[in-house]
């Protein structure tokens, strides 16, 4: 049972794993590089659109909400904002356990 709405693993020095709860038993795992990951938590990034499973996903930072979502429309993510920095948090945590910040 999954009861966070996200989750952030290091899994290895160079991938992050970003699991979005889907139901109590089922998550959508993100695999990314851990730069690009850092890369689309920066507060100055504002939209960032490349490959995830090879697929073209894009996240845009609006005012109120953020949205991941891939180039067919097919999944849609949405967080708010407190959602997006309880990420950015997690990510942070995540480092520290690694010791690789």
């Amino acid at each position: 049972m999954y009861k966070e709405l996200t989750k952030v693993q290091i899994n290895s020095e160079d991938n992050v794993t970003l699991a979005i709860k889907i139901s109590d038993n089922c998550v959508h795992n993100f695999i990314l590089a851990k730069d690009v990951f850092a890369f689309i938590l920066s507060k100055d990034v504002k939209n960032w659109k490349g490959p995830i499973h090879n697929k073209i996903w894009e996240v845009q930072k609006l005012k109120d909400k953020i949205k991941m979502f891939d180039q067919n429309y097919e999944f849609i993510y949405r967080f708010s904002q407190p959602e997006w920095e309880d990420i950015r948090q997690q990510f942070a945590t995540a480092l520290r356990k690694k010791k690789v910040a």
